[in-house]
């Protein structure tokens, strides 16, 4: 296991250790500990993933949320991202082809966050962790074999940042803004169809800032 990767593996077990510790002290005063929450918006590639020329991609996110105490909460997610990039080449078996390659990416992440209340806005910061699934489709059209698709995936697991601010509506509605950087091992993807390179060989990071919208229960 590299160095890297034992980071975030400690990382992980450390939080796990700090929800076990907190569990069940939740503050009286607090009647709704829970939040659930829906975010929308833009994933921008850096490393190597803009080195790739992948451009700017869309991003879908929903998380679980509970406070642990007033100012400390712990958030599970499931986050999904998309980029694009196109390639042209040439070989003897396919003549000239145009390649549409569609990276998408699936996490399952966990974040510990610290929060201060500001008003009626609340301002966050956190760290964490997450579990990545990512797919590579390539639609080629080629001038000699015409055209046709192929895919293929792998696994990594990274690090994360974020900060925001979420503002209550009622009591219960909230809505707001946060960005998030990630980082990620590199993936290994390495596919070869009519002597055309499917392929991705590097991480996943990036920033993203999305708007977000919520309920506390």
């Amino acid at each position: 296991m590299s160095g890297g990767r034992k980071k975030v593996v400690g990382m992980l077990a450390a939080m796990n250790v700090l929800g076990i510790l907190f569990a069940g002290n939740v503050m009286a005063d607090m009647d709704k500990p829970n939040y659930a929450q829906f975010k929308l918006g833009a994933f921008q590639p850096t490393d190597d993933l803009d080195d790739a020329n992948f451009d700017t991609g869309f991003q879908l996110s929903g998380a679980y949320g509970r406070y642990l105490t007033r100012y400390l909460i712990v958030e599970a997610g499931i986050d999904g991202f998309a980029v694009d990039n196109d390639v042209d080449g040439s070989n003897n078996t396919a003549g000239s082809f145009d390649q549409d390659n569609t990276l998408s990416v699936a996490g399952i992440l966990v974040t510990l966050k610290g929060e201060v209340p500001v008003g009626p806005a609340n301002v966050f910061g956190g760290v964490g962790v997450g579990f990545y699934t990512a797919t590579l489709d390539s639609d080629i059209e080629s001038e000699r074999l015409g055209d046709f698709s192929t895919d293929d995936d792998d696994q990594v697991i990274g690090a994360h940042v974020v900060a925001g601010v979420n503002y209550d509506i009622t009591s219960r509605f909230f809505a707001g803004i946060e960005g998030m950087y990630r980082w990620t091992d590199d993936l290994d993807i390495d596919e070869t169809v009519a002597s055309i390179p499917v392929s991705y060989d590097g991480d996943l990071s990036g920033f993203s800032i999305t708007l977000n919208g919520g309920f506390r229960f």
